[in-house]
């Protein structure tokens, strides 16, 4: 039960990314300072400088850790792959329940798409510093990040992000701070796809 739980939390994750896009499978256009948003609330998109080329992982996302990662991160005892909106999920979990979750979201408008909810009044959406050197926010419809609930979106390439999605349990003593975890995460699979393994 609780498995299917973490799975459909995780495709929600993923769907609330793949929402901001106009129409399915459409890239969302990306937004500038001249756009409808008043002056003092529009910020500009980074840019990725050095784009990642994750063809390979859209697929096959649970190729974005290894199993040494996952330890590591969340002493991981199993990986579960499902279907996404965009594509693929994967979920890694421990022995109490504790899940972490990664996702390529291709040609769905990369991070402009995540900017055009930086004003939503339900939600949360905070830039945050550079992850390995790539622009990420984290952001989600609903703020349950003091209750074991954090997405990191993460710019790979102009058009391409990847979310890092974490679902604590109350014991986990980063429960309080799944944040953390989720840029933990997104730092070791941009490693992965930077070695291409």
């Amino acid at each position: 039960m609780k498995t299917t739980v973490y799975a459909a939390a995780g495709a929600l994750l993923l769907l609330t990314v793949t929402a901001c896009s106009s129409k399915p499978g459409t890239p969302a256009p990306a937004t500038s300072e001249s756009s409808a948003a008043p002056p003092s609330t529009a910020r500009s998109v980074p840019r990725v400088t050095s784009p990642l080329d994750a063809t390979k992982y859209e697929q096959n996302p649970c190729a974005l850790l290894s199993q040494a990662q996952a330890t590591q991160l969340i002493s991981s005892v199993r990986n579960r792959q499902a279907a996404g909106a965009v594509a693929p999920i994967c979920s890694w979990y421990d022995a109490d329940g504790n899940r972490i979750g990664l996702g390529l979201l291709p040609h769905q408008g990369g991070l402009a798409s995540a900017y055009q909810h930086q004003d939503s009044q339900s939600g949360y959406f905070e830039a945050i510093p550079d992850i390995d050197g790539y622009p990420a926010v984290l952001s989600g419809t609903t703020d349950s990040r003091k209750s074991g609930g954090c997405q990191a979106i993460v710019g790979i390439a102009d058009d391409e992000t990847f979310t890092s999605s974490i679902l604590l349990q109350p014991a986990s003593p980063l429960y309080q701070d799944p944040c953390s975890l989720a840029v933990k995460t997104a730092a070791a699979a941009i490693t992965t796809i930077k070695a291409g393994t």
